[in-house]
């Protein structure tokens, strides 16, 4: 009987650990989804986004994504793939997004910023251009793919971090926001996860796509803990940036509270869906080898 309950626990702490991993992912689609008809837009200048709709700026389909979500699949099948964080491997991905579509949730490259743009062209961040804030807002695979090992998480990101972005900064919030996200998939309460992140609350919001002020944005979002919807819809009806502030929310939230907590009709619509529900059940599994032999 004992050894029927100890495997009954592990499996059970098993579905909890594959409910948070799915809702980080999905989470993240979701979240940039729903950004779309808010997208560069003030707030009361658009209709209060309520819903899952598409359109916008970038005329998305119902359930598409744009820059965030791309980069993120485009992580996780290079750590896949190769066993490792590799920036270069990552940014051969993001080149052919970027020149192809590939990975994309249209077929096409859309959303991509203009720092991004230029370091992947160039293959080195431009100084003369200020970071945005894709960085933090892909950072969802990597926190799966090190679940269990702080260090080489940061490392991992801040290694990946420099593909796009050279400010100091913006390399250590993408640290700092990444092992929230890690905290959070391992089910740490709200209080410990917000702990983690406390630096990334001093900045105030002013609209900009700053890197401090979207993740001031989240860290605020997250702390008053409304549930995964009410947070990310939240987040998207800021306008402006709202596909980063969106995807950032999305991942956070749906790491800690579950895929169970993102509306079942909007995970349904969501684009590629069965592929996002795979590469998070492959970075499961690596995380789950992790834990049981951490050598």
């Amino acid at each position: 009987m004992a050894d029927t309950d100890a495997e009954r626990d592990l499996l059970a702490q098993v579905a909890r650990l594959r409910s948070r991993f799915q809702g980080a992912l999905f989470g993240l689609a979701v979240g940039e989804a729903l950004s779309a008809p808010a997208i560069y837009g003030r707030p009361g200048a658009f209709p209060p986004v309520r819903d899952l709709l598409g359109g916008g700026p970038l005329d998305l389909p119902r359930g598409a994504w744009a820059a965030h979500m791309s980069l993120a699949l485009g992580a996780a099948r290079s750590l896949l793939e190769t066993g490792r964080s590799d920036p270069a491997d990552q940014r051969e991905r993001w080149r052919r997004w970027q020149r192809e579509g590939e990975g994309s949730a249209t077929g096409e490259c859309l959303g991509i910023s203009a720092s991004v743009a230029r370091a992947l062209v160039d293959g080195t961040p431009d100084p003369s251009l200020a970071d945005a804030a894709d960085a933090p807002a892909r950072v969802a695979p990597f926190a799966m793919r090190y679940l269990d090992d702080r260090e080489a998480l940061r490392s991992a990101v801040r290694s990946s971090a420099t593909v796009t972005c050279h400010e100091p900064r913006t390399l250590a919030a993408t640290c700092v926001f990444a092992d929230m996200v890690r905290l959070a998939l391992r089910g740490a309460a709200p209080m410990t996860v917000l702990a983690a992140g406390d630096e990334l609350r001093s900045a105030a919001w002013d609209g900009s796509s700053r890197p401090s002020a979207v993740l001031g944005a989240v860290v605020e979002g997250f702390a008053d803990g409304a549930g995964f919807k009410e947070t990310v819809l939240r987040a998207v009806n800021r306008g402006g940036p709202a596909d980063v502030v969106g995807a950032l929310s999305g991942q956070l939230a749906g790491a800690h509270y579950g895929v169970e907590s993102i509306p079942a009709a909007w995970v349904a619509a969501i684009a590629h869906r069965s592929t996002i529900a795979d590469l998070a059940d492959a970075l499961l599994a690596e995380a789950l080898v992790g834990l049981v032999d951490p050598a």
